[in-house]
């Protein structure tokens, strides 16, 4: 029976061997894949959209577009080649942030260093997409523009990391946890201010709890887990400070002799040393 060779997938110089046949080994050639760099994929070469007019409803064309507006921009547009990997790394920045992942890339350029074109199109759209959900990030260790928020905020930043609530990396699960420490610190303030509810145990609570959990909060993950975290470390911290206030006042009052006071808030008597 004679077999049947395929030829739709050979290279011409194969199939022309193949059809004369070939006695010696070199006289046989080679056939050899075709090398595909991943970087520089054709599927990024072959779209192309026509970024003059505006159509929110096609995702590929969007991210395209506003993938060649960052890239012309970009300390590696003068390599119009590298548009393909930037386009790559850009939609793959985009995906790693709306999945509140953390950046697989530095998100700050480092000083001196060439950027590839991947990274710089991973970082552009990582970073757009913390903007993008509006993400407020401040550098603590900067002493300008101090303001009250951006101390209460790095208040929080510091119990996130004491926390281990995530990675310090990740300004997703960041920005959630430090939502719920504000709103815990707020809540904390509507729970009312006489000695018996704040002296009467260690989380004192108003007419109905501080937040509800859902039932299943042991299986809470990702930023959802950040936030209840969050809560409940801001709420601590609210009441611990409106105690230790009290406790400053009530020292420097002067208590008539026959008056009694809680346990633990009296003030300490004079040295008679003295």
């Amino acid at each position: 029976m004679r077999k049947v060779v395929s030829v739709g997938f050979l290279p011409a110089v194969a199939v022309l061997a193949i059809l004369q046949g070939c006695s010696k080994p070199k006289e046989c050639p080679k056939v050899v894949a075709p090398a595909v760099d991943d970087d520089h994929r054709p599927a990024a070469i072959e779209e192309s959209y026509d970024c003059s007019i505006a159509d929110s409803s096609d995702p590929m064309k969007q991210t395209w577009c506003e993938a060649k507006s960052l890239f012309n921009a970009s300390t590696v547009a003068d390599d119009p080649e590298a548009f393909g990997p930037f386009l790559k790394g850009f939609r793959q920045g985009i995906n790693d942030g709306r999945r509140a992942e953390v950046s697989s890339v530095s998100r700050e350029a480092l000083e001196g260093q060439k950027e590839k074109p991947f990274e710089a199109g991973y970082r552009a759209g990582y970073n757009g997409m913390v903007m993008k959900l509006g993400i407020v990030e401040y550098d603590c260790r900067d002493g300008e523009q101090a303001s009250e928020y951006k101390d209460r905020w790095c208040e929080a930043e510091d119990a996130y990391r004491v926390a281990g609530a995530g990675s310090s990396d990740n300004p997703f699960v960041k920005n959630r946890f430090i939502d719920g420490y504000m709103a815990g610190g707020r809540v904390a303030l509507t729970v009312p201010t006489s000695m018996e509810s704040f002296f009467s145990g260690e989380n004192p609570e108003g007419k109905q709890s501080a937040i509800f959990k859902p039932e299943e909060s042991e299986g809470l993950q990702g930023t959802t887990l950040a936030f209840y975290s969050g809560f409940d470390e801001g709420y601590k911290a609210m009441i611990a400070s409106i105690r230790e206030s009290i406790n400053q006042v009530m020292e420097q009052m002067q208590i008539p002799n026959d008056m009694q006071m809680p346990e633990g808030l009296m003030p300490p008597l004079p040295d008679q040393g003295q």
